[in-house]
């Protein structure tokens, strides 16, 4: 199923079940693929070109040496202008094939194809690649939007369970941004992911990435969540999921919105929230430890002190509003400590009780 885009959108974007070979490129294409998914792609009769790259990358890996060797392999096969590369995983992978297909040549065109709920709700969307320096996140990237985007919910029939909770977090992040509360709501129950709620927030962020396509106004509202979720998935050595992270990023905007007299969530929604995230508490490291990657944050700005007083960073954040759509606020990195600090607070609470 084609999923309606708005006119002149870059992305074609498909939804469905099954692989179709048929939405693979027509001309010269290559693929760079998750080795864990080599099985599963052979199997369901789709092609396999014989220069393919199957690799296995995590987020330790996602760095400028990592793609190095893909861009050498394309020039040794070699790969024309012409060409289309087809990137087949999750979000790390996603984002990394699009980089070196931003790279190679100055730019061949490139489909994508998630494997992972995280990267069909979010990550495949949009244009945005990179990799990781050690100051943080996604410092090193290009707007190189892919020709298509093919999200074949069969893909994630094996996916672990933590994964899927992974990616419903950007799910509940489209409805918060919205002020969708009956929506945020249902997603928090324990019920299994639906393909109607990636169908809209696939559109969601079509309509979004059409209107801002440089991340120049509105767009950085897809940034809830981020802000608090990039420190403490990096503070934590990555070994929280990025889903994970912007869940807790999620909750913490909440706290703050409350702090800074917006419109509050109701206790029942941040308990419920709470409740969800309470496994993720042992993984929540010290403020400490979170300042520094704050103030490093790609979304900082540093702001020269007057009248001999010390430089300050302010960071663009976004505040979501119970019921009503999200804000832009520009925060210094201090405004996160509490609801760090409630955070934790909320999250071990929930723990003791269940």
């Amino acid at each position: 199923m084609r999923l309606a885009t708005p006119t002149g959108f870059a992305t074609e974007v498909f939804l469905q079940e099954a692989p179709e070979p048929d939405l693979l490129p027509e001309g010269s294409w290559t693929l760079v693929g998750d080795l864990h998914l080599r099985e599963a792609w052979t199997g369901a009769g789709l092609p396999e070109p014989s220069h393919a790259l199957w690799v296995a990358v995590s987020e330790e890996e996602k760095k400028l040496r990592t793609i190095l060797p893909w861009l050498e392999h394309w020039a040794r096969v070699p790969l024309h202008r012409d060409a289309t590369v087809v990137a087949l995983g999750g979000g790390v992978l996603s984002d990394m094939t699009g980089l070196a297909s931003a790279l190679y040549l100055r730019g061949v065109a490139w489909q994508v194809w998630p494997t992972t709920l995280l990267a069909m709700a979010d990550a495949a969307l949009g244009g945005k690649t990179g990799v990781d320096l050690a100051a943080g996140k996604n410092l090193v990237g290009a707007f190189h939007p892919p020709r298509r985007l093919v999200a074949c919910t069969s893909f994630l029939e094996s996916l672990p369970i933590r994964h899927l909770e992974n990616g419903r977090w950007e799910l509940i992040k489209t409805a918060l941004i919205q002020g969708e509360m009956a929506w945020a709501t249902e997603m928090l129950q324990d019920t299994p992911v639906k393909v109607p709620w990636v169908e809209r927030a696939l559109a969601y962020k079509a309509g979004v990435v059409h209107r801002d396509p440089r991340e120049a106004g509105e767009r950085r509202l897809l940034n809830l969540g981020h802000t608090l979720g990039h420190a403490l998935e990096a503070a934590s050595g990555y070994d929280l999921l990025h889903g994970e992270a912007v869940g807790l990023g999620l909750l913490g905007s909440c706290l703050l919105t409350e702090e800074l007299g917006l419109k509050a969530f109701p206790s029942a929604f941040l308990e419920a929230l709470a409740q969800r995230l309470a496994p993720l508490a042992p993984k929540i490291a010290p403020w400490s430890a979170c300042l520094p990657l704050l103030l490093r944050d790609k979304k900082a700005k540093h702001v020269p002190g007057t009248a001999g007083a010390e430089p300050t960073t302010e960071i663009h954040c976004i505040l979501p509003r119970s019921g009503e759509p999200a804000i832009q606020r520009t925060l210094t990195p201090e405004a996160w400590e509490s609801p760090h600090a409630r955070l934790i607070d909320l999250l071990d609470r929930e723990a003791t009780r269940a």
